[in-house]
């Protein structure tokens, strides 16, 4: 029996006495570990007789020291919801009503058309392609990314030819083109142009309100409940940043690349659903990848700092609390509150939710604490413009770009809830 099953044995034997071990050496020592012990298994031996002893290694928080938190400077922006935002945001719901209508020019921003194209790259044949349906916007021909699209066939009717140059992405199916200079000259073969509805009492009315001023309100009170969000969201990071910028400590190596990881593939997600073609994402995963290591180090050195700070506080997330905000996402995304919970603990999110509450929590105490100045919005923006580093312009416009879309799909969302409004009535 021993020779046939002792080796059997004492792994078992080894796993246990390791299992039953190992986390009271942890609890012995007080350390704050962070993720899983990291030992050679294979390489422990279960003696004849004797102590059995190993080593491992463990991830632990970083100490430090926490800045003031008293009387932070914050600015405190002083955002109107003026009758041209008002505006702007009955226009977006205007383009959620909008027909198509064919038209021979000129092309605007959004107008869909169908066109021919000639693609000639140095070194080979040139390819024409007919009935590509497009967009006057960014897109692309023959898996070519022509980010300038819409801004060279804007104003340009039926008949009419825009020429653009680009590098071949290095992913291209085509071995033959990649990395090569290409040329693309593309012509508007037909063109159907957008048509948006009056903004009048019957647009009103198809939407669920009894008049034009009664929406022109209901859109007031949203934007004002949105700019009130954004105030406060704009303040924290402030606060975040004064933390950052004055608290000092050496991050642990594994948690910094499991969370680069992390950031990485949740960015290139992102920009996949935001319509990036492949290729130009391929292409362009040296930034993407040197962004997430920024931004992930950023996020853990804040969620290190504010961890700290709300243990000294000690601040508590209740199951109420989180109950509450899960239904107020569930609000937002129009579903059931058990469903959206039970999405968030399938994936694991659940207790992200708490943690980032937790911390929300912390950067509000900081703040009831702070020294507010009022500003215009002007006034904002020109400080955040003389502080900005060079390298952050391009993600700023990325950023502007992000929130634009962001906007049109919120006036969707408006004007679909407006939707089931009328149905039910």
């Amino acid at each position: 029996i021993e020779k046939r099953f002792g080796k059997e044995v004492d792994g078992d034997v080894r796993n246990a006495v390791i299992g039953q071990s190992l986390g009271h050496a942890i609890d012995k020592t007080e350390l704050k570990v962070l993720g899983e012990p990291d030992l050679e298994l294979d390489d422990i031996e279960l003696p004849d007789t004797g102590d059995m002893t190993y080593s491992f290694e463990v991830e632990i928080a970083p100490e430090f020291d926490l800045p003031s938190l008293k009387g932070v400077a914050v600015d405190k922006r002083l955002v109107e919801v003026s009758e041209e935002r008002i505006d702007e945001y009955v226009d977006e719901l205007r383009g959620t009503r909008a027909t198509f209508e064919p038209s021979e020019g000129p092309a605007a921003d959004g107008d869909n058309l169908v066109a021919g194209a000639k693609i000639a790259v140095e070194g080979c044949d040139e390819v024409k392609r007919d009935g590509i349906a497009l967009r006057v916007a960014p897109g692309q021909v023959e898996g070519l990314p022509l980010v300038d699209l819409g801004g060279a066939l804007s104003g340009k009717s039926v008949g009419d030819s825009a020429t653009l140059e680009v590098t071949v992405p290095e992913a291209h199916p085509n071995e033959d083109w990649r990395g090569k200079s290409a040329t693309v000259e593309v012509t508007i073969k037909s063109l159907t142009s957008k048509v948006l509805p009056e903004a009048n009492a019957e647009f009103a009315k198809g939407l669920g309100f009894e008049a034009i001023d009664e929406l022109r309100d209901f859109v007031k009170e949203r934007m004002s409940e949105r700019i009130e969000g954004e105030v406060a969201r704009d303040m924290r990071a402030q606060a975040s940043k004064y933390l950052l910028d004055n608290t000092t400590f050496d991050l642990p190596e594994g948690v910094a690349k499991r969370h680069t990881d992390s950031v990485l593939q949740r960015q290139y997600v992102e920009l996949l659903r935001s319509g990036m073609p492949r290729e130009q994402l391929e292409e362009n995963m040296t930034v993407i990848k040197a962004e997430a290591e920024q931004q992930a180090e950023r996020e853990l050195r804040l969620q290190f700092v504010l961890g700290k700070i709300a243990d000294e506080m000690e601040i508590e997330i209740t199951d109420g609390d989180l109950n509450a905000m899960v239904a107020q996402m569930a609000a937002q995304y129009q579903r059931r509150p058990e469903k959206m919970r039970q999405e968030l603990e399938a994936d694991g999110s659940l207790e992200q939710v708490r943690t980032s509450m937790r911390e929300d929590a912390a950067l509000d105490k900081i703040l009831a604490d702070a020294e507010v100045t009022e500003i215009t919005e002007e006034a904002a923006d020109a400080k955040a413009a003389a502080e900005e580093k060079p390298e952050k312009k391009a993600a700023k416009k990325t950023a502007k770009k992000a929130a634009k879309k962001t906007a049109k799909k919120a006036a969707k969302k408006t004007a679909e809830k407006s939707d089931d409004k009328t149905d039910d009535e």
